[in-house]
């Protein structure tokens, strides 16, 4: 009788007693296809229960090309073109420049450079986040047409630049200048009022608020810019000897409020926030209805030692403190306008006037807040043209400032 021959299994066979898997045979994809199928019977519950084979319930996605960008592609430093300076501080210059190649009717932007020797310089001095104060507060908050918005940045070997939105009609300075009647201070004062609320909205304080940060649209609407001095509203936290270095001295001459000159006449409770930008819209409202400042102020200097600014400085407290904002017998003004610059000039930072006292107040009370903020209203006047204003009196930069910019013929 011939021996019975035995197949020889290996040590994993006989170790689990499973006999060797087929050639081919993959343990894992048939794992997931049960698992796949688990789910899809678990999510179409119900759809396929007969007999007969079994065909999608859902008809495939069709590949569907992919929609172009109306806008096109982003622009590059090296696509703007400068046809004029709008401004120069103390970290740079504003420019006023335009996409190249397109000569009629272009759109135009403001751009804002930054040195960065100037920032280094800053930086080293005191505060490290002083390149930051002006594009944190824009990108920080949504588009709104009162404010003048941030476009896009950029960067050479010499400079940082912050393309905004540019208005091309001036600022509230020139129409106060030119004269603004009760009616249009109304409006342009409401203006002022929504920049205002969107800004305190978002948990930043302007600090430096004046006419001449005040652009005019060519729609006839004003728009805040130069965010530059901006600064979160402190905490509760906070309290304002903790701050106080911070904040000192910001803002311009004759538009501070007290409270950034000196502590003196304030309670011991006194908070640094929105209060201070109130007091600014306060003196701007003065300055509309009467055209002059609410208190005297010296004339405008541009060499100023720093012992003569900090003369000036106290000569303008001491007015505050003296006496109540000086109306003049012409042009006569109303009780109620009155009632509301008195409440916006208050001393004591936490009694002054706020958003919801001024969005109620009688003098506003024809203001419908919805239409104003949409725009419904028609303006006193509109401006220029952006394509005629480029024929002014515009001054050309230096090109040795800005390497990576080109400039027009």
């Amino acid at each position: 009788m011939a021996p019975i021959r035995t197949v020889p299994s290996t040590a994993n066979s006989e170790s689990r007693g499973n006999p060797k898997p087929p050639t081919g045979y993959n343990l894992k994809r048939v794992i997931k296809g049960l698992r796949v199928g688990a789910k899809f019977r678990y999510n179409y519950e119900g759809v396929h229960d007969g007999p007969e084979s079994y065909h999608y319930p859902l008809s495939l996605p069709v590949e569907q090309e992919r929609p172009v960008d109306p806008r096109g592609p982003a622009l590059k430093l090296k696509d703007l073109e400068c046809v004029g300076t709008l401004g120069e501080g103390t970290g740079g210059y504003v420019l006023l420049v335009r996409k190249r190649g397109q000569a009629a009717s272009p759109p135009l932007f403001a751009l804002k450079s930054f040195s960065k020797k100037a920032v280094r310089s800053k930086e080293q001095m005191d505060n490290a986040t002083w390149r930051n104060r002006e594009r944190t507060a824009l990108v920080s908050m949504e588009w709104n047409p009162f404010i003048a918005g941030i476009l896009d940045t950029f960067y050479d070997a010499r400079n940082m630049y912050m393309m905004l939105e540019y208005s091309p009609c001036g600022t509230l300075h020139e129409i106060i200048v030119r004269g603004v009647t009760p009616v249009n201070a109304l409006f342009y004062f409401a203006n002022i009022v929504c920049g205002l609320q969107h800004l305190h909205k978002h948990g930043f304080v302007h600090r430096d608020l004046k006419p001449g940060n005040i652009l005019v649209g060519s729609d006839g609407y004003l728009s805040l810019c130069d965010f530059g001095p901006t600064a979160p509203i402190p905490r509760d936290s906070e309290v304002a000897t903790e701050i106080t270095h911070n904040w000192f001295g910001e803002g311009t001459l004759g538009y501070q409020a007290p409270e950034i000159i000196t502590l003196d006449g304030q309670p011991p409770d006194v908070r640094f926030g929105t209060a201070i930008d109130w007091w600014a819209a306060g003196t701007i409202l003065f300055l509309m209805a009467t055209t002059h400042m609410p208190f005297k102020t010296p004339p405008p200097s541009k060499a100023v030692s720093p012992a003569e600014e900090e003369a000036q400085t106290q000569q303008i407290w001491e007015h505050i403190m003296a006496r109540p904002p000086n109306w003049p017998p012409q042009p006569r003004v109303g009780p109620h306008l009155k009632a509301l610059v008195e409440g916006l000039l208050t001393v004591n930072a936490n009694a002054r006037m706020g958003l919801h006292d001024v969005m109620q107040h009688p003098w506003l009370a024809t203001v419908d807040w919805t239409k104003m903020r949409r725009k419904r209203y028609l303006p006193p006047s509109l401006g220029i043209p952006a394509s005629e204003e480029l024929s002014g009196d515009v001054k050309a930069p230096d090109p040795a400032l800005f390497p990576g910019l080109c400039f027009a013929a």
